[in-house]
């Protein structure tokens, strides 16, 4: 199975500072209401820790142990995806299933010249780790190919 390239951890610590964003408002309205209402300071530090231990947990430890787990392939009948942090799930989906294929970039993937390849079945679809752009769109035709030689029962 195929590792992410060395651009994925500083990619998936960006993700996680942009979604710290959404805990630091949290916190800041936390100490804005202990302030205005005069509630005991130790909510202030209380919020200050949950936001430190959140920061060092998502942006800190889990790119790493993310980027060490997750892995891919894509096999002659299959594509295999292995990632997790917590739970380490492998999803396997075969050629002869998928509807479809797309390239999902955004501003902060483009940076990092990588994009996310998501291939759809019927019922579900699965989304490969971050992985460089000309990788995915050499990917994307590969499936491509084997979705169109791929005979169906249905």
């Amino acid at each position: 199975m195929k590792k992410l390239s060395e651009k994925a951890k500083p990619y998936l610590r960006m993700n996680a500072l942009i979604d710290m964003i959404w805990w630091l408002v949290v916190a800041s309205v936390a100490t804005g209401l202990t302030v205005w209402f005069e509630w005991p300071v130790y909510i202030i530090w209380i919020t200050a820790g949950i936001f430190v231990l959140l920061f060092i947990i998502n942006v800190i430890i889990r790119p790493l142990i993310f980027y060490r787990v997750t892995r891919y392939e894509l096999a002659d009948e299959q594509i295999i995806v292995k990632k997790g942090f917590i739970l380490i799930r492998t999803t396997l989906i075969p050629i002869k299933r998928i509807q479809g294929v797309e390239l999902v970039t955004g501003p902060v993937s483009r940076r990092y010249n990588l994009s996310i390849l998501r291939a759809k079945t019927a019922s579900m679809g699965i989304d490969l780790p971050p992985i460089a752009i000309e990788e995915a769109e050499d990917l994307k035709r590969q499936i491509n190919d084997l979705v169109k030689e791929e005979i169906s029962d249905v």
